[in-house]
């Protein structure tokens, strides 16, 4: 059988500071998979193919999302067999709104939201999400364009510095999670680790903003919560944040190219072994 071999569609090619996509290829060398980063900003498409650095790319067995924008993105997509994870739902799923929207659990709740622009009256969404509320953009990462809106001055500051046109998702304030979530690691519906996420300064718990991690428990709704989700979404590989609730959990966001490094550290589980093994095993059997 001929070795399997694969890119990661991330930013640059260079990627060596980035835990993710180095764990990843350092695992898939251990399997006697050729795994590449291939960087977007690196690349360009003309007649003839997709060059990177001056090299074009050939097809390969599959293909891993780390990268959201672009018609690049695609093109790259279309060298491999297989994607991890799937482009349609990825592209369906990078964005919160479709999230809260279409992701439904016995096992949580979804918070009070409201999707428009910040040219909505600050009294009207007090009177629907409560103060404070939290703004959210719809495909930022990483705690980034996650804003608490507590007075009517911060939602002057959020128009100014975004502008009027942008679309946010409008949620209301879960104050029995502040400064704390919860990040489930599914693989195809199985919960392979959980961790909580905590800041001391912070309302977002996300461990690229300093927030500290724990392992947690896999609980039974643990399980049932990434199966749910699996099913409703068919994502191989995703990260699944929740807030804590009083009764159950409330839905925070599913991360479509979730980081490794926080899980791995809060729980040992080798996710990057996992992943590859998975993707492994898809070609393995044909």
């Amino acid at each position: 059988m001929m070795p399997v071999s694969g890119y990661i569609i991330e930013k640059y090619n260079n990627m060596a500071n980035a835990y993710t996509s180095s764990r990843l290829v350092s695992e898939a060398e251990a399997l006697g998979i050729d795994l590449e980063i291939i960087g977007i900003h690196d690349c360009h498409l003309r007649s003839g193919g997709i060059f990177n650095s001056g090299r074009m790319l050939s097809e390969r067995d599959f293909v891993i999302n780390r990268y959201k924008w672009g018609k690049l993105k695609e093109e790259i997509n279309r060298l491999g067999m297989r994607s991890y994870n799937p482009l349609d739902a990825y592209d369906i799923y990078v964005n919160k709104y479709e999230q809260v929207s279409r992701l439904r659990s016995s096992q949580f709740l979804i918070p009070q939201y409201i999707l428009g622009t910040s040219l909505l009256k600050y009294e009207e969404l007090v009177f629907y999400l409560g103060s404070p509320f939290v703004a959210k953009g719809l495909e930022s990462s990483q705690g980034t364009e996650i804003i608490l809106i507590e007075n009517m001055e911060d939602y002057k500051q959020l128009k100014a510095g975004y502008g009027m046109e942008k679309e946010w998702l409008y949620e209301e304030f879960i104050t029995t999670s502040i400064g704390r979530d919860i990040r489930l690691y599914s693989i195809r519906g199985r919960a392979e680790a959980c961790m909580v996420r905590k800041s001391r300064g912070d309302f977002r718990a996300n461990v690229a903003l300093g927030g500290e991690v724990e392992p947690y428990g896999i609980t039974p709704e643990i399980r049932a919560i990434a199966k749910d989700i699996y099913g409703q979404t068919g994502l191989d590989f995703l990260g699944i944040d929740l807030l804590f609730g009083e009764s159950k959990p409330y839905f925070c966001e599913i991360n479509v190219m979730p980081g490794i490094e926080g899980i791995e550290k809060a729980s040992g589980v080798n996710i990057a072994k996992r992943i590859m093994e998975t993707i492994k095993g898809d070609f393995e059997v044909g």
